[in-house]
């Protein structure tokens, strides 16, 4: 279906990356399952599960009836990018439903009016939630979604040659808002996936247009050029082309997910993995784009899971192991005001120091969602342990006060543990190599057996020893 673009006004309604947040309500579950695509990037196995599921299981409980909410209302995008990381998370299908039957009777506050207010990222955006969650996306809500993206999206002109501008921006989504436009190349990514799989004869020319956002490099862009620009392309090392990893990690997913397999998009694909590998430091982190240009774990979290889905296996898990440490385990008796926020993902490591006193603060919280929710993704490659969980004392007797060392095996890499007996503890994080790892504990007083444990979120192991006054 073709629909003239409107006036070039735009939407008030400007898109979060790949923002976060979910919520546990009594729902008969719906989908919640690895695409085709992850489960293909994962065949080949050696992951680690854990991680992505204590993230998941945390930021379900920070939904509001199946909402993520904002200051003083619900905030939609961050909702469905939360619905979209949990769909992932195999537990977490009836945490999908209840997010989708909260929001859908509430989409066109999201989306706009259709009429005065219509916006093309959220259009995109919740549309492909729609595909997520096993609605469809022609009637949901009572909006036909695609109809309405497609609206949004300019035409390709009879006569290219006779309105070279027109041909310009075919394919390019455009805001309708009297708050202007704020139609950004993440908004296409989603909508060159959303109108893809729904078949829409715009599809093409929204993807050609995404495509011409990525730079000889590789990356892709954030923004736009004015309408008016005759290129409407990237160009390095022009104002308005800087380098976006956010951007090219999310149209490189989206891309993938749309399930276009042309020369045109696997040449990108191809191109924009190499570019992000590239720009990914020895820790595995992932650094952002002005004006944040700092390493945290969205950018490197959502930069890892599409390393993954490429199938880049050493980049996508030197990533999710960067992230997991931001990722505190403070249970047992190495426990901490961030306890009963367990599975919850620091934006960056300076964040868990104060959280750890204090816990997470009020005004802090959006930020912990936000970033938990894209660190879903990213954990979906963290390896898993060589070994089953096992501790090792390397005495069978010793006195009391002593100071005796156990060896530890098993701990995934970048894993949190706590090793532990009565009097005294330590926090342990999984070596990258998997190895073993060594460490002593004094031992209490009294002549007794004294049992020694390393406990993870999910697992623990134990020995004991004779403790001699």
């Amino acid at each position: 279906m073709h629909h003239r673009i409107r006036p070039i006004r735009s939407a008030a309604v400007a898109l979060s990356t790949v923002a976060l947040g979910a919520g546990v309500l009594a729902a008969p579950p719906a989908s919640a399952e690895p695409t085709p695509a992850l489960r293909a990037a994962k065949a080949a196995g050696g992951t680690d599960s854990t991680p992505s599921t204590i993230a998941a299981e945390w930021i379900a409980g920070e939904l509001s009836n199946g909402l993520m909410m904002g200051k003083s209302a619900p905030d939609f995008g961050l909702t469905i990018d939360t619905g979209m990381s949990l769909s992932t998370v195999a537990s977490q299908g009836g945490t999908v439903t209840a997010i989708n039957n909260s929001l859908e009777p509430r989409i066109a506050e999201y989306v706009g009016d259709g009429t005065k207010e219509s916006y093309a990222g959220p259009l995109a955006k919740a549309a492909t939630f729609a595909r997520v969650a096993k609605k469809n996306p022609t009637s949901y809500g009572g909006i036909n979604l695609i109809a309405r993206l497609e609206e949004r999206t300019a035409n390709v002109p009879a006569d290219p040659a006779a309105q070279p501008q027109a041909a310009a921006i075919a394919g390019r989504v455009f805001d309708k808002s009297e708050f202007g436009n704020h139609a950004n190349v993440i908004g296409q990514s989603y909508a060159v996936r959303a109108l893809t799989l729904a078949g829409s004869a715009e599809a093409g020319a929204a993807r050609d247009f995404l495509l011409k956002q990525q730079c000889a490099s590789g990356y892709f862009r954030g923004g736009f050029d004015n309408a008016d620009v005759p290129s409407q392309a990237c160009a390095e090392g022009a104002a308005g082309s800087q380098a976006d990893p956010d951007a090219t990690a999310i149209a490189v997913i989206n891309l993938i997910e749309s399930g276009d397999k042309s020369a045109a998009v696997t040449g990108a694909l191809a191109k924009a993995g190499t570019w992000l590998a590239a720009r990914q430091r020895g820790s595995g982190a992932i650094r952002a784009a002005a004006p944040v240009s700092k390493i945290n774990t969205n950018t490197t979290a959502i930069g890892g899971y599409a390393l993954g889905l490429l199938q880049n296996r050493d980049a996508s898990q030197k990533a999710a192991l960067w992230v997991r440490k931001n990722q505190p385990v403070d249970k047992y008796k190495c426990r901490t005001a961030l306890t009963k926020d367990t599975g919850a993902v620091a934006y960056r490591k300076d964040r868990t120091k104060g959280a750890a006193v204090t816990g997470i603060p009020a005004d802090a919280r959006d930020e912990w969602r936000r970033a938990t929710a894209q660190a879903i993704l990213g954990l979906q490659f963290a390896p898993a342990s060589k070994d089953k969980l096992k501790i090792v004392s390397v005495r069978k007797e010793a006195r009391a006060g002593q100071r005796v060392q156990f060896r530890v095996y098993g701990l995934a890499p970048s894993e949190s543990a706590c090793l532990q007996v009565k009097g005294d503890f330590l926090r342990l994080t999984g070596k990258k190599s998997g190895e073993k790892i060594v460490r002593k504990l004094q031992l209490p007083a009294g002549n007794q057996r004294r049992v020694a444990l390393v406990k993870t979120s999910d697992d623990d192991a134990r020995t004991s020893l004779r403790v001699r006054n």
